[in-house]
């Protein structure tokens, strides 16, 4: 039914119908009336788009229909936030409005203007408006779909630069993360920014003169195009050649970018039983989907450009892709590479198309079949993220009857689109009765094509194509050189670095991620007998703590099976979880099981009472994130948490993770099993189980190990668990003496026939442990702010070494060019978490350090004071703890691992000591464990440098760079870059490098600088600043400084995936001829060196550094400093410090 048609007059409306038109006011059309019906179409005529002029009162209706939607999901506190909102926006639209043609139908009229939606609104927005896209079966996932706001990148040059960076990030080495990229609005009576490209990743086609088509048929008309625009396809061309991305921006002329190597990496598609035969096929496919001509109709704003990344599901590539017969038609191939045919043909039939037409469908059934299953364990095989018919299909129809069920109605749906390629060996080809409406917000194509809308504009008067290409990558040294008297500099490239003109402005984009609120660790009240026994090893004398779990007064127990996936596999095992209970509370008076498994957001608070007992399977998803059918359960536990925190439920959680990801492995567990205890539930096993789906897919090992460990608990018998360890047996005379030197004892008999045993009775204050963390506090962590890391970029490829750029948010403190930053990497919470779980602590209890008042909290302690990645420095009373554990692992082992892992294996001990055990055992930890140390990075970016781009993260401090060298292991670059969540809170401290006074005093002298690798850093800083000059200059019509004459002469010592990372400043300070010689050498075979450039133009460097006083900057490691220094000494003819005094600086590292 149109939108248009009175529902009053439709014989069709049903209940449904009536609850979604209350639902939503406004319904775009779907393209469909009473007599004629789109839905075996696949593009329906009358579909909605974008770029078109709308009426102001239609955006203002629309407006209005969010805005509502926003508050009916708590986005205001009260009506009047609510209706303040609203005015500010329907006088925007007001403000904004000219009279015009509106498109639809043609007629003249007051056209509504845009207006600006915040973050969050614009988040939600994208979020609402996947879910309403009646065409994807992937729309669960709609909850954990991420904003890239590049809403501030106006040029077209920006906006390729700036979407190649954040769908690498997106990429996130095959985990994708959906994420759209959304660019500034359309504005009234213009096109909008828009993207030539069907995809990111798109294969060129090439029609041959015989009419045939080497690569992908549909993609002939746009290789035209980006040929004509200027690209130069490889020699030779090839099946899978992919076409560079181009955009152009409102009013701008397109710009073109070939992509990196890390996203033209593309997927082998393999068999592993048809292993030759696949090879000889030589088939490959892009490793994700990245739609790009689709844009986002939200609230009455059209988003014209709004690339969104996603992961495939593998009928589309295998089914659809690859063997549609107008695509790349494999099928054939297929067929005849695996000797299919073999049998067939025989007498008058030869080849494969004489065979009858039943017989080559089922061979090419076959093919397809097979060509599917390759698909899907060649991603697997790749490690990058694809679901399966099946699972997706699944998952829709979950989340479909989980919406009607909240909602009274189904969500939107084109039957054409959702039924997948196999058939009806898919549940969902039977699933009928889905309404196919269109509800706002929405995902709509664009009413033009960007290449005729940019031919028609070529034709009006704007010239030429703006072509900005990535540095293209090879071995051994390369130089360019400048040479004078043209406008912006001719280059002769061995690098081919591309030159952005003067005018361009360059974007920087931060992403922004967010972080789960961290949950209080609770020790649990138990009533707890203590007994002395002896166990039949006379050689350890153990402690038994016996554990009574308080029971319901009624003495009955319900039992509840949930799980939490944006998968299939939880559901499985919590299935089996089902079956596994429902044979063990046969014939039990006492436990009752739940009818059926549910998903976490079926729980609800008479869940979370005493006499409940919870058993969930979570998978995580994203980064980490609870997936969307799990979402609920933190808002219930923040609301019972406000009223009511004990509760006295028990519960157990299984982690289902991929520890490939080891930044996020578990996360959703770890964050609903925090949520539990929060409220005051009662865990029945030590922590989260996690299993690892890098080991099995279906880990039913791992299950029934969990299982095993929680049944006990579950049918509510006392439970005997050895614990601590005190000591050895008495006649071991060295433990006992080693035991010694770190508790005080006091023995006492037994009634036994058995050797005695000991119990912790007091400490012995240790006065050395006082002093060490007092100057800790003193000399470091006093000094120390708080900043934030909000953004990193990268040029590494994955498995390569290279430097990454690192932005921090120092919340307006000061600093100066040159000067450093020093950073204390603290450990990450998913330690600091699992560390006071380990301890059984309280996050806000104080750690007895002897500091008179000063003593810090165990969370302070545990994420600041201490590093947790480094082993203990003395293991002898831990190891005593561990035998008594039963886990065989002697002092040398325990040497070395980190003290987290040394402390969760720890937690079984732990949990039974009582309060004077712990208390020796936590002044031995302290004492044991090292301190963390700052770590020193020169500052890359000047405060003065007022960059165009715009930060995702929209952060009102001030923000500084730092170029680090990724090290394997590193504390700061390796392990907390992995797990932390941007944006990571730190400490830190601002001060001035040995050269910082000297370079700002002489700043505008010319400069001859040699750096390698992250020693660019200080350099960029230096760039920055002389462009910042210049900008400023520029501005009040005074004469720009530096002027001519104080040029910087430039030799880099780069690893190819760290060129990128220069080539913003490079840019932009080469287009204001603030470099007059650039010379970069790559890491090469041959082991040519930087500093062997200076070689190549010795009377230049003379004339720079001797006649006009210039400056000689190194910044390297110690090595390629002595170096240089020695060739310096070479070109000038003498010793470099006499020559140039302190001219002469330089940076090691």
């Amino acid at each position: 039914m149109s939108p248009n048609q009175d529902p009053a007059k439709c014989p069709l409306l049903n209940p449904e119908f009536e609850r979604i038109r209350e639902k939503h006011t406004i319904l775009a059309s779907t393209g469909c009336t009473r007599d004629f019906c789109q839905s075996g179409r696949l593009i329906h005529t009358d579909e909605p788009k974008v770029g078109e002029n709308r009426s102001l009162h239609l955006v203002e209706q629309e407006a209005t229909c969010f805005l509502q939607t926003l508050r009916e999901e708590g986005f205001y506190d009260s009506e009047d936030a609510y209706q303040n909102r609203l005015d500010q926006v329907q006088y925007e639209i007001q403000a904004g409005s000219l009279e015009g043609d509106v498109q639809k139908d043609h007629s003249s009229s007051k056209l509504g203007g845009t207006w600006t939606q915040t973050h969050q609104e614009l988040e939600f927005g994208i979020r609402r408006a996947w879910r309403n896209s009646r065409k994807c079966i992937m729309r669960s996932h709609c909850e954990e779909l991420k904003l890239c706001d590049l809403r501030g990148v106006n040029s077209s040059a920006a906006m390729v630069t700036e979407l190649v960076q954040g769908v690498c990030d997106a990429f996130n080495g095959g985990n994708v993360q959906p994420t759209v990229f959304v660019f500034p609005p359309r504005n009234v009576n213009a096109r909008g920014p828009m993207i030539w490209n069907h995809q990111v990743l798109q294969f060129a086609g090439y029609e041959t003169e015989g009419g045939e088509v080497l690569g992908d048929p549909m993609s002939v008309a746009i290789t035209k195009a980006v040929i004509d625009l200027g690209w130069q396809p490889p020699q030779p061309r090839g099946r899978w050649d992919l076409l560079p991305l181009v955009a152009m921006a409102e009013g701008d002329r397109p710009a073109m970018i070939e992509l990196p190597a890390d996203l033209r990496k593309l997927v082998s598609i393999r068999h592993p039983k048809y292993i030759t035969e696949f090879e000889r096929l030589d088939l490959k496919w892009v490793a994700f989907p990245a739609l790009t001509r689709l844009g986002f109709d939200i609230g009455g704003v059209q988003y014209t450009a709004a690339p969104f990344i996603g992961w495939f599901m593998d009928a589309e590539v295998g089914v659809r892709d690859l063997a549609d017969s107008f695509r790349y038609n494999v099928l054939p191939d297929i067929v005849d590479a695996l000797g299919l045919t073999r049998d067939k043909l025989h007498g008058d039939v030869e080849v494969f198309e004489d065979l009858p037409e039943y017989e080559k469908l089922f061979l090419l059934s076959r093919a397809q079949t097979e060509l599917n299953y390759a698909v899907h364990w060649s991603f697997i095989q790749a490690r990058v993220n694809m679901t399966d018919t099946l699972t997706a299909s699944l998952d829709w129809c979950r989340y479909d009857d989980d919406f009607k069920e909240k909602n009274g109605h189904r969500l939107p749906a084109d039957p054409y689109w959702l039924a997948p390629p196999q058939g009806s060996i898919v549940p969902l080809w039977h699933r009928g009765g889905a309404p196919n409406y269109q509800p706002k917000p929405m995902i709509c194509k664009h009413v033009q094509d960007p290449i005729k809308a940019w031919r028609r504009e070529r034709q009006k008067g704007i010239a030429g194509a703006q072509i900005s290409k990535t540095v293209a990558v090879v071995e051994g040294p390369t130089a360019i050189t400048t040479k004078k008297g043209s406008e912006t500099g001719t280059m002769t490239y061995r690098i081919k670095l591309a030159l952005l003109r003067k005018s361009l402005q360059l974007f920087r984009k931060t992403q922004k991620g967010l972080q789960e609120p961290e949950t209080e660790a609770e020790t649990v009240p138990t009533t707890q007998q203590t007994e002395i026994f002896f166990p039949h090893d006379s050689l350890q004398l153990l402690q038994r703590t016996q554990k009574k779990v308080q029971s319901p007064a009624n003495g009955n127990q319900c039992i509840s099976v949930f799980f939490c996936s944006a998968g299939t596999v939880a559901e499985k095992l919590a299935n089996k979880v089902h079956r596994w209970l429902s044979n063990l509370v046969k014939g039990s008076t006492d436990l009752q099981l739940r009818s059926r498994v549910e998903p976490l957001n079926s729980l609800n608070v008479s869940n979370l009472t005493v006499g409940n007992i919870l058993l969930i399977i979570v998978s995580s998803t994203g980064q980490g994130e609870i997936p969307a059918n799990g979402l609920g359960l933190p808002r219930l536990c923040k609301t019972i948490f406000a009223k009511d925190r004990t509760r006295g439920f028990r519960f157990a959680v299984f982690g289902n993770g991929d520890s490939r990801y080891s930044a996020t492995y578990n996360g959703a567990a770890i964050k609903i099993n925090d949520h539990l205890t929060q409220v005051g539930g009662h865990s029945l096993a030590v922590g989260v189980f996690q299993a690892d789906t890098a080991i099995a897919p279906l880990p039913l090992s791992a299950l029934k190990s969990w299982l095993d460990e929680v049944q006990p608990s579950i049918i509510n018998r006392p439970i005997e668990r050895l614990a601590t360890a005190v000591v050895r047996s008495a006649t071991n005379d060295r433990q006992l003496q080693t035991f010694k030197r770190h508790c005080i004892f006091d023995f006492h008999h037994c009634t036994s026939s058995r050797e005695h045993t000991a119990v912790f009775v007091k400490v012995n204050p240790v006065v050395e442990l006082g002093q060490k963390y007092e100057d800790y506090q003193d000399r470091l962590l006093s000094t120390l702010g708080k900043a934030s890391l909000v953004g990193t970029a990268s040029g590494m490829h994955e498995g390569k070494d290279g430097s990454f750029l690192a932005t921090f948010d120092v919340h307006n403190d000061q600093f100066e060019e040159m000067n450093c930053i020093q950073i204390l990497p603290s450990n990450a919470p998913t330690k600091v978490n699992q560390a006071l779980r380990s301890l059984c602590v309280k996050r806000s209890d104080h750690v007895n350090l002897g500091l008179n008042g000063k003593d810090p909290t165990y969370l302070s302690f545990l994420t600041d004071y201490v590093d947790l990645d480094l082993p203990f420095s003395d293991v002898e009373c831990l190891e005593a703890v561990e035998f008594a554990s039963h886990r065989g692992l002697s002092g040398a082992s325990l040497s070395r691992l980190p003290a987290h892992e040394v402390l969760g294996r720890l937690h079984g001990s732990i949990v039974w000591m009582n309060d004077e055990q712990r208390c020796a055992f936590m002044r031995d930890m302290c004492e044991a464990m090292s301190l963390l140390h700052t770590r020193t990075y020169s500052i890359a970016s000047s405060p003065h440098y007022r960059s165009s781009r715009t930060r995702a993260n929209g952060s009102a401090g001030r923000e500084l760079d730092i170029m680090v060298k990724s090290i394997p292991g590193g504390r700061f670059s390796d392990t907390f870059m992995k797990e932390s969540t941007i944006p990571a809170s730190l400490r830190y401290r601002i001060v001035d490098s040995p050269s910082g006074a000297t370079i700002r005093k002489h700043h505008l002298r010319p400069f001859v600088i040699v750096a390698t690798g992250a020693g660019f850093g200080p350099v960029r800083c230096l760039l920055q600043w002389r462009i910042s000059i210049i900008r400023d200059a520029l501005a009040t019509g005074q004469q720009p400084l530096p002027g001519r004459g104080s040029e910087i002469s430039l030799f880099l010592g780069l690893k190819p995936p760290d060129v990128q990372l220069t080539l913003d400043v490079l840019n932009e300070a080469m287009a204001l001829n603030l470099i007059d010689v650039l010379d970069i050498v790559l890491s090469n075979a041959t082991k040519c060196r930087v500093y062997e450039s200076l070689l190549r133009c010795p009377q230049r460097l003379r004339d720079k550094l001797l006649r006009r006083q210039g400056m000689a900057f190194v910044c390297t490691n110690r090595a390629a400093a002595l170096a240089t220094k020695g060739v310096f000494e070479s070109v000038l003819g003498g010793c470099v410090g006499e020559m140039l005094g302190e001219r002469y600086v330089e940076e090691v590292f």
